[in-house]
């Protein structure tokens, strides 16, 4: 039996947004901020200020004494930890990508396969997450319950909301699975020969 206050954070958790999807959306403006950046380091700004916006209202969320209570209540503090890594991987990942681009990429190298191989597996692992739920949902709702139904005479409608649905979620899987191929890319790809690209403008300014 559970007491007026457990129920009271029952409800206020099932409005709260998941730690899986709160890492999903930081870490993704991250990285491509991060990629951005390394070309171009004013591009860190926008993705640095999505993230700041989420944190202002995460952070109004948190400090509300009832709703900050009873996330802890339910959730516990790795819920909160959970979330202010994110956040916080979701600011220095566009910075360290500007840092990168502005500083010569062969100066930071090492230090930029590491973070963007672990922010690809991350990326990698939570898109694999995702995509086993969608695939069981479309297995369920789209071939198992309507071949029940059908068995008792009765076809289910397909809604074109439906449809739709799963075309953006299938491009948003398909994003997420783009966008952690080429940072473990970045991170795995063989060193260039710098020496020799460094001695290439000099035999063509002195031809023979």
């Amino acid at each position: 039996m559970h007491s007026p206050l457990t129920l009271a954070a029952l409800e206020v958790m099932d409005k709260e947004l998941p730690l899986w999807l709160i890492c999903l959306g930081c870490f993704s403006i991250g990285a491509i901020g991060m990629l951005s950046a390394r070309r171009r380091p004013v591009l860190c700004v926008p993705c640095i200020a999505l993230v700041l916006l989420a944190t202002l209202a995460l952070y109004w969320e948190f400090s509300d004494s009832y709703v900050g209570g009873s996330i802890v209540q339910e959730a516990g503090f790795g819920y909160l930890a959970g979330t202010a890594v994110s956040l916080l991987a979701g600011i220095l990942m566009p910075l360290f990508g500007a840092f990168a681009g502005e500083n010569q990429l062969e100066r930071s190298a090492p230090a930029w396969r590491w973070i963007s191989g672990v922010s690809g597996a991350m990326l990698l692992c939570l898109m694999l997450v995702l995509g086993s739920g969608w695939v069981q949902e479309l297995y369920y709702n789209y071939i198992l319950f309507p071949k029940i139904k059908a068995d008792d005479g009765y076809i289910m409608p397909l809604r074109w909301q439906d449809i739709v649905a799963q075309l953006l979620i299938a491009s948003l899987l398909t994003g997420l699975f783009l966008l952690s191929s080429q940072l473990l890319r970045s991170a795995f790809r063989p060193k260039r020969n710098h020496d020799t690209l460094a001695r290439a403008p000099s035999s063509l300014e002195n031809p023979r």
